[in-house]
């Protein structure tokens, strides 16, 4: 079972896999929204394609705590994928990974706005999988 991270925005969709032992997040690829019914197909793709069972999808906080301007829809987003057999949906917290995907393009020299949103699905995916095998790690000692 892999994970598939998610960094959704109005425009476009970031998104992010993870290895066969859940330890690395690699970007995938960036879709363009075109409405929740196009996303639930192509997140349902990926699931079978990739042997998805969770899908880490970024939250928009607001530094203070409060929920991001995006909030209303990425809830919306979340009851459309909850739909999808057999997938647990995790909301995590992706305060500054837009920011930080910026920085990376940047020192890449690129600027390209799908790559930014790929770059912060992985940072997003790659932060849950960090705090995942903390916990496992932790615990076995």
């Amino acid at each position: 079972m892999r994970y598939l991270g998610i960094d959704f925005g109005l425009k476009r969709i970031g998104l992010a896999i993870s290895d066969e032992n859940n330890r690395i997040a690699f970007g995938l690829t960036t879709l363009e929204n075109k409405g929740l019914k196009d996303l639930r197909l192509s997140i349902e793709r990926l699931v079978e394609r990739y042997e998805v069972g969770k899908i880490v999808i970024g939250f928009p906080n607001n530094m203070n705590g409060t929920p991001g301007y995006l909030s209303k829809e990425l809830y919306k987003v979340v009851e459309v994928l909850k739909s999808i057999p057999g997938i647990e949906i995790i909301m995590w917290d992706e305060r500054l990974t837009s920011v930080e995907g910026e920085r990376i393009a940047r020192e890449m020299r690129k600027r390209d706005r799908k790559l930014i949103d790929k770059i912060a699905a992985t940072l997003i995916l790659q932060s849950y999988l960090d705090f995942i095998n903390r916990e496992a790690d932790s615990s076995s000692f």
